[in-house]
Order: C-alpha cells, then sequence, then structure tokens
C-alpha cells in the first residue's frame, strides 16, 4: 500500500498543481534587472496590491514544513499569507499541491511568461542547506534571511471575518506569491556549522589526488549538487554540505553517504568496481523476453506475482503484486519516468545501504543500484536507469507479503533492450 502511493503522490500533486498554481511554468520573456524596493513584512501584508509586481528585497524567516513554504515575521496589522518560490532551476523541498520540489535542471521558472533566474552563490547555499536541514522529520533550525526577488499580489478575496487578503499562489491557493533571485544575511537559530571535511583514498590505502566529490541538498529533485576535487592529500571540504556525499568515479564503486555536518573528519576507503558491477545481458540472449514487462529493461514476473501498467500523463508504471490482491498493494514499481527522491530519502534514512554500478555487455555503465535497511527495519532496493527507468520496493515489514528474495528475483532478471 505504500508503495502504491509514494509512486503516484507525485503525479496527483502535479495535476493538483496545474489546477491551483496556473500561472507557473509558461513560456515567455527573460524578467529585466531593476532596482529592488526595500521593505519590512508588514508593508506587504498590510498592502499587497501596492506591490504586485515589484522588484522588492524584505528580511523574514521562512516557515519551512508540510505544505508550508511561506515567509513569516512582524505582527503585522493585517495576516497575508506569502508563499515562496525558488527562481531558477531550484525546487523547493515541501510537499504540497503546488508541486515545487521538482525541476527541469537548466530551465528557469516562470510567471505571467516572464523567466526568473536565482543568484546561485555561497548565501543561497548556505539557505538552502539549512532549510533542509532535518532532525527527526522536522526542521533543524530556524532560518531568517534577506531575500530579494518579485512580489505576486494574486487574487482579492474575502474572508469569513470580513477581512481581506490576497490569495492564489501556494498551497491550495493560499497566498500571494514571492519569486526568490537573490538571498543575503542568512542567519539560523541555533547557529549552524555546515562544514564537511574528508579524506579519499583506493583500495591500496594511498590517497586519491583530483577525485571528484559531490555533494547533494537532498528535499527537492534533482537536489541541489556541488563539486570539488581532493587535493594531493586526498583531502576535500565543503562549507555549506547538504545531507549526502556521492563518490561516482566508474573505475570504483559508488558510494553514497549520509553525513551530518560540522562533525569530525571523514576517511574513505574506496572499491575496485569490478568487485561488485552487475553486468545485464541483452534481451536477445533470453529465451522468454516476449513475455517480460518494462521498457529499456525488461523483468521476469514470477508466477506467485501479477502486474498492472499504468499510463500516467508523464510516465508509465507497472504495479508488481501478489496474485489476489491488486495495484494498491503493490510491492515492486517499474516506471519509465525515476523521480530520484525515492533513492535518496532511502539512503538517508538507513542504518546501512551500499551501491553497485549497473552495465550492459559491452561495460558501458547504464544506471546505478542501490539498497539498505532503513532505520525502522524495512528493506528498500532502488535499480536506477541512466534511460531514466527505475525498479525498486520499499519494504515496511507488511503482513502476508512477498519475500524479498522474490522481489530482488524480479529485479535481477533483467535484461536490456537493444534499440
Amino acid at each position: 500500500m505504500f508503495w502504491y502511493y509514494s509512486a503516484v503522490r507525485r503525479r496527483l500533486a502535479t495535476r493538483l498543481f496545474l489546477t491551483f498554481t496556473p500561472l507557473f511554468f509558461v513560456v515567455g520573456a527573460v524578467r529585466a534587472r531593476e532596482a529592488p524596493l526595500k521593505l519590512g513584512i508588514c508593508d506587504l501584508a498590510n498592502n499587497p496590491k501596492s506591490f504586485d509586481g515589484k522588484m522588492i528585497q524584505v528580511r523574514g524567516t521562512l516557515m519551512v514544513q508540510f505544505e508550508d513554504f511561506s515567509l513569516v515575521g512582524g505582527n503585522c496589522e493585517k495576516q497575508q499569507g506569502i508563499w515562496l518560490t525558488f527562481g531558477g532551476d531550484v525546487p523547493g523541498i515541501v510537499a504540497s499541491t503546488v508541486n515545487d520540489f521538482y525541476r527541469k535542471r537548466g530551465m528557469d521558472i516562470k510567471v505571467n511568461g516572464i523567466s526568473y533566474g536565482i543568484k546561485k552563490d555561497e548565501n543561497f547555499r548556505r539557505l538552502y542547506a539549512l532549510i533542509a536541514a532535518r532532525h527527526g522529520g522536522k526542521p533543524a533550525f530556524r532560518v531568517t534571511a534577506t531575500l530579494t526577488g518579485e512580489f505576486f499580489a494574486g487574487n482579492e478575496r474575502k474572508l469569513p471575518n470580513g477581512q481581506i487578503d490576497f490569495a492564489g499562489y501556494g498551497h491550495l491557493g493560499c497566498c500571494a506569491l514571492f519569486v526568490i533571485t537573490e538571498v543575503s544575511e542568512v542567519e539560523s537559530i541555533p547557529p549552524a556549522n555546515l562544514k564537511i571535511r574528508g579524506i579519499v583514498v583506493g583500495p591500496d590505502g594511498r590517497p586519491l589526488k583530483g577525485f571528484v566529490v559531490f555533494d547533494e541538498i537532498l528535499g527537492g529533485s534533482p537536489p541541489e549538487r556541488q563539486q570539488t576535487i581532493t587535493d594531493e592529500k586526498g583531502e576535500f571540504e565543503f562549507s555549506n554540505s547538504g545531507q549526502m556525499l556521492r563518490f561516482e568515479n566508474p573505475s570504483y564503486r559508488p558510494i553514497a553517504l549520509p553525513v551530518e555536518p560540522g562533525g569530525a573528519q571523514i576517511r574513505l576507503k574506496l572499491e575496485d568496481a569490478k568487485r561488485s558491477d552487475w553486468s545485464i545481458p541483452s534481451c536477445r540472449e533470453m529465451k522468454n523476453a516476449v513475455s517480460r514487462i518494462g521498457f529499456s529493461a525488461l523483468f521476469a514476473v514470477s508466477s506467485t506475482m501479477e502486474s498492472d501498467l499504468s499510463n500516467g500523463d508523464v510516465s508509465r508504471t507497472y504495479f508488481v503484486f501478489p496474485h489476489g490482491s491488486g495495484p494498491a498493494e503493490a510491492e515492486l514499481i517499474i516506471s519509465d519516468n525515476v523521480d530520484l527522491t525515492e533513492e535518496q530519502s532511502s539512503s538517508v534514512d538507513s542504518v546501512w545501504s551500499e551501491q553497485r554500478w549497473i552495465k550492459d555487455k559491452t561495460g558501458t555503465t547504464i544506471g546505478i543500484d542501490a539498497r539498505g535497511q532503513s532505520k525502522h527495519g524495512g528493506r528498500w532496493r532502488a535499480a536506477i536507469f541512466s534511460s531514466r527507468e527505475f525498479a525498486g520496493y520499499r519494504r515496511l515489514g507488511l503482513r502476508n507479503a512477498s519475500p524479498i528474495s522474490t522481489l530482488d528475483a524480479i529485479i535481477d532478471s533483467a535484461c536490456i533492450v537493444e534499440r
């Protein structure tokens, strides 16, 4: 049941997003740069219509929680919701009907036909890392910053108490909208140390110079990623780190390492990739490939299981479930439009995880296969192909569920369709 809703929730959110925020992501021109008006939160709350369509600069606290990404601060005469969204290709990190936690990399957001970028400097990276940080599922910091961007008042509406506010943007059309294009003066309570330091050594224990290390801030899809390279001592450092480090050189086994910024230096010894690679045969070599399910990769479903194909607006998905049940009880998902947040969130929430490269018969890397065990005891697996196909499960210890070995056998049966 969980896996089914985890797979479809973003498609439902996308439809709701299109219903409640029709002004986002429309083709249009780029906004010309202009000097922002410096305002207080109460200026916007008390007179939102006066600043509609204006470039402004305002300081406030960011509320970042389920179905709420808004700007607050001050005891204003009027209450006015101000929904936040990042310019550029930066996704939000909260779930809501806006579905703003997914962005296509390299494409700026558009509102009313106008494109808005964002300045990705250290101030932005610090703010984004702070609002994404979680302890026990709750925000780790209370974050205040000065934000520059464009304000949209939305539509006037009368509330049950007789007061007037403006809405049309954000979760269920709750609020006015502020598109963030620049960040400065970032502060947090408690004060944060977001530095990560480490050293990378090869299988022989010697430091690896020039090795690329990726740092990811998780929450949105795709995650905000920064990178650096190791020095002659094999050392690396990030000043505004996210929750995940990735080591993805084809010569070595890939590693996704959850981290807690501000801790001691990390020492990581890599393993030769050849010891773990998963080499997948061509479907031409498989006798029963015609009866398999999938897209660029085909999988054999065991006799105890059956599948159902769902054709959505942006993807096709096979739900695989035991005989006698149905798609709502799906235990394994095969989709042709992968959402990488599934593997990211699983790795962070695990007591252990491991990764290996997926390669075709020529030795070309075509994806990554990850698996692990969550802190709550459940097992998970995510085979992610470069063709954006995904096959995986997340087991929460449900009664009468199929054995993990049955689900693994389906994934392990993969063959690659040669185009």
